[in-house]
């Protein structure tokens, strides 16, 4: 060995341990088992690992997969595991290993918890009890056809977070009542995933004391007459979102007096207009509300307290739609539209009296979309003369831009509209 080899030092195998397995957590476990052959300082240090994550990506065979995650979980050391990852792409039969990998986990006073187990469509995973009672538990992630069977009481003490990818439930199956309905500290439930057409009607029964977001991202796959309730009792609920535009066939039951923010996307084509005018209804005490509303008649509730409305609107009954919005929001301040007219020829009629909005609360307008036809000119010049308070109306034109003299043209228009405000600014981006 030259002198220039033996003056080299292994400065890495000489860190602390914390920070060796702090590297070692940014492998995956199959890398992190593989450093044992570095040197012998490396031997025992992924035993203490707090993060496990396993997917049976990329193994030769499903038993070699199993055998792995046996070893590891056997040769580690008692220390706690903070997070579990369990990715798993259709397994076998053999659900009492996974139980009893879930099993360690809990043992080891696991705190977040992902189990993303994709099964054949007539397969399902039962879920073990002691999962219901882990008191260290606060985040949890399930990916599953999963039958749950939680105990009556004591269930879920610590969990904050629960985000659960569904996959064609049916009715024989009451596992998402008894989940979504026994989590006493819950703070923010997330519920994702395809609705079939297995069943005529689905109900979903959501009460969490503690619970400020709610999220609820299922989509029809294949809708006929199917009915599909929602019974949602949770006072503190702050936000609520809505992001699948095939929500506007559910039935929403909603108490949530704390509602400030609500998303909701009702742009799917088929409109039950009793179930979404019940859900406006449900949330008419938001602060702000973030609205896709396609194709779409029917009254809208007073929303005394709104102060912050986003409206994506799109077909022949819009403008007459916005207008009503801007009747029942006495105290709106801040308005954003955008207009998806998908080359219709849609017709603005100004209506007889101004909205009380427009003439003491509504400060800022932002028109996005723009494409300079003449119902839009109409709309924009009807908010700028009759919005007698308003500070800015802001115009982004369509993505793909005006030519420059036509924005030229569109911006001196747009000077030469009366205006409410002495004070207002009007500005237009391309």
């Amino acid at each position: 060995m030259s002198k220039r080899q033996a003056s080299v030092k292994d400065r890495i195998s000489a860190l602390p341990d914390e920070v060796l397995c702090k590297i070692l957590s940014c492998l995956d476990i199959q890398s992190a088992v593989r450093t044992t052959v570095l040197s012998p300082r490396w031997n025992n240090l992924w035993t203490s690992l707090s993060d496990l994550w396993f997917r049976n990506e990329g193994f030769s065979d499903e038993d070699a997969f199993m055998t792995f995650v046996d070893r590891v979980l056997f040769f580690r050391d008692s220390s706690d595991i903070k997070k579990f990852y369990l990715d798993l792409e259709e397994p076998k039969d053999d659900f009492s290993r996974i139980e009893s990998w879930i099993c360690t986990a809990i043992r080891r006073n696991v705190v977040e918890l992902n189990l993303c187990v994709n099964l054949y469509p007539d397969k399902t995973f039962e879920l073990p009890r002691s999962l219901f009672t882990c008191k260290t538990l606060e985040v949890l992630y399930l990916t599953s056809n999963f039958i749950a069977n939680p105990p009556k009481s004591g269930c879920f003490p610590n969990l904050k977070f629960l985000d659960v990818l569904v996959h064609f439930p049916n009715h024989n199956n009451s596992s998402f009542g008894q989940i979504f309905s026994n989590c006493p500290v819950l703070e923010d439930l997330r519920i994702y995933g395809p609705l079939g057409a297995y069943d005529k009607v689905l109900d979903f029964n959501i009460s969490a004391p503690e619970l400020k977001r709610l999220t609820i991202g299922l989509y029809i796959d294949d809708f006929e007459d199917e009915e599909y309730n929602f019974r949602i009792n949770a006072p503190k609920l702050e936000v609520l979102n809505l992001p699948e535009g095939d929500s506007s066939v559910f039935s929403f039951e909603i108490s949530a007096k704390s509602l400030f923010k609500a998303n909701i996307n009702l742009s799917s084509c088929c409109v039950h207009y009793d179930s979404t005018n019940g859900l406006l209804e449900a949330i008419s005490n938001v602060k702000q509300l973030s609205l896709s509303n396609h194709y779409l008649e029917g009254g809208v509730p007073a929303f005394d307290n709104l102060n912050h409305l986003e409206l994506s609107l799109c077909g022949f009954t819009c403008w007459p739609y916005l207008i009503e919005f801007l009747k029942r929001s006495r105290n709106l301040e801040y308005l954003v539209i955008k207009h998806h007219c998908k080359g219709e020829h849609v017709n603005f009629t100004p209506p007889g009296s101004v909205p009380v909005c427009m003439l003491s609360h509504l400060k800022t307008i932002t028109i996005a979309s723009f494409e300079g036809r003449q119902d839009e000119m109409r709309v924009a010049q009807y908010l700028l003369k009759y919005s007698e308070v308003l500070n800015k109306m802001t115009i982004f034109t369509i993505s793909a831009g005006l030519p420059r003299a036509e924005e030229e043209a569109l911006y001196k228009e747009f000077l030469m509209f009366e205006r409410g405000s002495k004070t207002c600014q009007v500005e237009i981006y391309n």
